[in-house]
């Protein structure tokens, strides 16, 4: 594996390009970086790679997997094996794998037969991308069968400066929640982190009133409803973004609000960040009916798969 560094990154960034919304996140992580430690990012080629990742803390691998629908050769055992090698001595406690769920098992073999031990493996993570409303928006089909709702659809805003205080509790709940740890535990990371996201105006949230109500002037305010714009990249072919720490607090589960939340953050990513013509996806856990069923309703289609292997 070849490190490499933010000027040599034009054959990555094709790499990427062959499946963007696959691609995005490794793409939006060597982008937003204005540089890194040597050996951070590798490729098999500098500047016509098979196989590519970010290979620090936690392990992004990219073309490992055949792709014959795309003209991709994939990149054998023997890149799978130098990967792990390489990854081996750099992935932290708490860190992942993951990614394109045939890229994931490929260095996860090398991986785990080295002796390294997952707290968690997930293979059967839908990948899946949000539709298009030529002439509308998507919250506008949503409220047709929930008008009851529109408070919660003009609500979804960008997350102000002024409301980190309440965005980051949310966020670490979402966290927690998910992957079974506090990330704050660990130091200030995670909320510079989520400094950035509302700082770059990719945390979108719902405030109400602590009780699934419009919150008063003067009165108490809780969210209700996140998720950010966690992968941003304008791709050759169009704006691709991904979504991810989609949350809508426990109380409130069941009563619509998160369907209709999503469907305006969807909107708005469309005005804020990708146009109309972007693409918006997501992933999520098999084992979440719940959200699974949410995405159905609002009519995101499967595109693929990812896959998660937790440290």
């Amino acid at each position: 594996m070849t490190p490499l560094d933010p000027s040599r990154l034009s054959g990555l960034l094709s790499l990427c390009a062959l499946d963007p919304v696959v691609g995005v996140s490794l793409a939006h992580q060597v982008l937003r970086w204005p540089s890194w430690a040597r050996g951070d990012v590798v490729a098999d080629d500098v500047w016509q790679p098979n196989v590519a990742a970010w290979a620090t803390g936690s392990l992004m691998p990219l073309g490992l997997a055949a792709r014959p629908e795309l003209g991709h050769p994939g990149a054998g055992p023997d890149a799978a094996r130098v990967l792990a090698d390489h990854a081996s001595r750099r992935l932290t406690s708490h860190g992942s794998v993951y990614g394109y769920a045939e890229d994931v098992a490929a260095v996860w073999e090398h991986l785990a037969g080295g002796g390294m031990q997952a707290r968690e493996e997930r293979w059967e993570q839908p990948l899946l991308v949000a539709p298009r409303n030529p002439g509308g928006t998507l919250a506008a089909k949503v409220l047709d069968r929930r008008p009851g709702l529109a408070w919660a659809a003009a609500g979804v805003h960008r997350a102000a400066s002024a409301e980190e205080a309440l965005v980051l509790p949310a966020s670490v709940a979402m966290f927690t929640g998910e992957l079974g740890y506090d990330p704050t535990e660990a130091g200030s990371s995670y909320a510079r982190h989520v400094n950035w996201l509302v700082a770059s105006g990719r945390s979108y949230v719902l405030l109400d009133d602590g009780a699934g109500a419009v919150p008063g002037p003067n009165g108490p305010r809780a969210v209700a409803f996140k998720t950010d714009v966690g992968a941003l990249w304008s791709a050759p072919g169009g704006a691709v973004a991904q979504l991810t720490g989609v949350w809508t607090r426990p109380d409130l589960r069941g009563r619509g609000i998160g369907s209709v939340a999503l469907a305006a953050v969807v909107d708005a990513v469309r005005r804020d960040h990708v146009g109309a013509d972007g693409v918006i996806s997501l992933y999520v856990n098999s084992f979440n009916a719940a959200a699974l069923g949410l995405y159905a309703g609002l009519g995101f289609n499967r595109v693929g798969t990812f896959a998660t292997v937790l440290l």
